[in-house]
């Protein structure tokens, strides 16, 4: 297959972006699915007395380290290589995974189970650069902030699928008599099967020639520094990544407050996964009707003013969940809410930060931006393990809208003009 030329704004190559966004949404399921296959298996090893534990920090903290040990070297591969190249190799290894993963847990091994899984996560790290990069190459400056966004909430809305999905599926099947290993395991080899098709979309996806000619170093290895100083030197990257890590570490925080909240008004490994896919269902279905909404308004332009909204919108939404009792209508669309703003907040600062680097080191931007998102997502599982002893969740939501109003105000007063290269 010939190298073609990057497209420009003009004409946007959609068929490969679908296929891209088809690519992204199914690796992002695969991922959040078995990751929450695990947490009500550990509740129910936990019922069992096998002393297991509670395994929603250890599994949030162990998909987010990879990305922070590895980010440099990632997006050194993505600018270096042909990106196109890398996602097929990473689908390949999203193959081995979940078939090694769905063995362990057939045959009831939790440490290989959760090995395979931080693989999984390694694949991740390096699956991101490329993609993110491959999208501008597609579409150009003009859709970028519509494709963008389409991106990040078919990944959310893959989440949500296997967010919820996999909580019912795990309930039904406890319910129809099946062990906790084997609720477990049946989710994951149907995961498997699904990535067969994807990884054939994968060949069907154009080939651009890579603009870096940067050799490896050892460097790479701790280039953390050197990549963040992309992002501070240049106002537009270092604002709008601040507002992009923020939702990332808003996000991690409420998720494992619901998780919690499901916990405290459950009695076994059944109810807390059907209690949880309730839960799951508002928030995240919510983040997805807020990030299509705003890659509408998007189409075209970067929304400069949605970040002001989504940002009131989420210090709101936390402030009704503070004060709303749990089970009622209110609770529930408040989750449904928060998240909403919270994906308007992110979309259009996303499609700044990847519309403001330059070409040939874009990829050492993105990765510099997942090194940021993950250090604020691995913040939020210690600020949130740490506010759960302290503060019952009504609490921890006060301490949430604080930061939302805080956080919103430095952004957006920051955000430069229409130029968006200062």
């Amino acid at each position: 297959m010939s190298h073609p030329t990057r497209q420009s704004a003009d004409r946007p190559r959609w068929a490969p972006f679908w296929g891209l966004t088809l690519i992204q949404a199914q690796n992002s399921f695969n991922e959040k699915g078995v990751q929450f296959l695990l947490i009500p298996l550990g509740v129910w090893l936990a019922e069992q007395g096998s002393g297991t534990g509670d395994l929603k920090y250890p599994l949030s903290a162990l998909i987010l380290l990879p990305f922070i040990l590895f980010s440099p070297l990632a997006g050194w591969l993505s600018d270096r290589c042909c990106k196109t190249r890398v996602i097929q190799a990473m689908a390949a290894v999203q193959i081995l995974v979940l078939g090694g993963m769905s063995w362990c847990l057939r045959h009831d091994s939790l440490g290989g189970a959760l090995a395979w899984f931080s693989l999984f996560c390694v694949q991740a790290t390096f699956f991101s650069p490329s993609k993110k990069g491959l999208v501008k190459d597609l579409v150009g400056t003009k859709h970028l902030g519509f494709a963008s966004g389409v991106i990040e909430m078919g990944s959310l809305l893959a989440l949500l699928a296997g967010q919820i999905g996999v909580f019912a599926w795990f309930h039904h099947l406890r319910e129809t008599g099946n062990d906790g290993w084997a609720a477990a395991a049946l989710p994951c080899t149907a995961f498997f099967l699904c990535t067969l098709p994807t990884a054939l979309l994968t060949l069907f996806l154009p080939r651009y020639r890579p603009l870096s000619r940067k050799p490896f170093s050892a460097s790479l290895l701790y280039a953390h520094f050197s990549q963040l100083k992309l992002l501070w030197e240049r106002r537009t990257l270092r604002i709008s990544e601040a507002g992009v890590g923020y939702f990332w570490f808003i996000g991690g925080a409420v998720l494992l407050m619901t998780l919690q909240t499901a916990e405290q008004h459950t009695q076994n490994d059944t109810d807390f996964a059907w209690v949880s896919a309730q839960l799951m269902a508002c928030l995240s279905g919510g983040s997805v009707l807020g990030g299509l909404s705003a890659s509408l308004l998007c189409r075209g332009s970067i929304g400069r003013r949605i970040p002001l909204i989504g940002g009131a919108g989420m210090t709101l939404g936390c402030l009704a969940l503070a004060l709303a009792p749990y089970g009622t209508v209110l609770f529930y669309a408040g989750l449904a809410f928060t998240g909403f703003t919270a994906s308007a907040f992110l979309v259009p600062l996303n499609a700044l930060l990847q519309d403001s680097a330059d070409n040939d080191r874009r990829g050492d931007v993105i990765a510099a931006g997942n090194l940021v998102d993950c250090l604020t997502g691995l913040l939020a599982v210690g600020v949130q393990w740490l506010m759960a002893q302290a503060l019952p969740p009504a609490g921890q939501f006060v301490v949430m809208a604080a930061l939302s109003a805080a956080v919103t105000r430095y952004v957006v007063s920051r955000t430069p003009g229409r130029d968006g290269r200062s």
